[in-house]
């Protein structure tokens, strides 16, 4: 699988059923640990604590369909035309290696996920005949993502969720055989789907809309401090109040408020853990009245108050938590 990713991602670890690769920005490390389930199918788990997505060589020999899983984060893909696709969590998506896209970068600064990575004819020639169905199914979806040059996105289907979250907590080295029944589970599943307009999600947002967005996030997180209004916003910017509450939703994964009622909090940790500034200086640089109020949603949302967190030991990783880093 050393052809998947050639630039980005060293090999650490490879043997003939498991293979690890990473890349480091500078800052912290990012994996992909691939199992080698069948010959011809690869699962691979992903966690990446970057911006920086890998892009697959454009010199690959076979065709590979690629299965993904959004366990946490965002990702966003830039497809010909400007057009941006974006994989929230719980969301699947499904793709052929040979549509080539533009950029790519993971929206929040991280990603957690489950791929499976297929080469089918290398799989027919080594599943046992009784999954041949499979095999029929996997050829039958190929076909819709050469239809559809963008690939597919999926929404949240709780079948399919339940499995890749059995996935996601189990050892596939320990458990090769289970990891191998679920992955057969789930290719079944998947691929008896219907690819129609009720499963799928939008395909894509322009880029002009995304840029736009994008700026209305970044002017929402230097102005924590102030009451802004999506009326507000809507006008600065010129856009509809409705497009501007989809745009943002698809594109950082939560409601506006919601999103920023996090970030408080995530801006909120930073200044606790790295100044000596007062609870209450902190809630009215993070937006609130009083420190009262900031106490209360602080703790409803960490468990202990903003005093008690200064005093603890051991902080938490609050990237982790909400993303990317501060923006000073």
């Amino acid at each position: 699988m050393k052809e998947i990713y050639p630039e980005q991602m060293k090999m650490k670890y490879n043997d003939k059923y498991k293979s690890i690769f990473t890349m480091y920005d500078g800052k912290e490390l990012s994996q992909m640990t691939f199992y080698h389930l069948f010959p011809g199918l690869d699962l691979i788990y992903n966690k990446f604590n970057t911006e920086i997505s890998p892009t697959s060589s454009k010199d690959i020999k076979r065709d590979y369909v690629e299965i993904n899983y959004c366990k946490r984060g965002i990702f966003e893909c830039t497809m010909p035309e400007d057009k941006l696709l974006f994989l929230g969590e719980g969301e699947i998506s499904a793709n052929i290696n040979k549509i080539q896209r533009i950029e790519a970068v993971f929206t929040k600064g991280y990603y957690e996920g489950i791929e499976l990575l297929i080469s089918i004819e290398e799989l027919e020639k080594n599943i046992p005949p009784m999954f041949s169905q499979i095999i029929d199914n996997i050829k039958e979806l190929k076909t819709v993502l050469l239809n559809n040059n963008m690939g597919i996105i999926l929404k949240p289907i709780k079948e399919m969720i339940h499995i890749f979250d059995e996935l996601y907590y189990i050892n596939p080295e320990e458990n090769k055989l289970y990891a191998q029944i679920k992955v057969l589970e789930l290719l079944l599943v998947f691929t008896t789907i219907p690819m129609n307009n009720e499963n799928k999600k939008k395909r894509y947002i322009e880029k002009a809309q995304v840029d736009k967005i994008k700026k209305i996030h970044d002017f929402l997180i230097r102005n924590l401090d102030k009451k802004i209004t999506i009326e507000m916003l809507s006008k600065k910017y010129n856009i509809g109040t409705t497009p501007l509450k989809i745009y943002f939703k698809e594109i950082y994964g939560e409601p506006i408020y919601t999103y920023l009622k996090d970030y408080k909090i995530h801006r909120a940790l930073h200044l606790l853990e790295e100044t000596n500034k007062n609870i209450s200086e902190i809630a009215g640089i993070v937006g609130y009245d009083n420190s009262s109020k900031f106490a209360k949603v602080f703790k409803d949302k960490l468990g202990c108050s903003p005093v008690e967190y200064r005093k603890q030991k051991v902080h938490l990783e609050h990237q982790r938590l909400f993303g990317v880093e501060i923006k000073e």
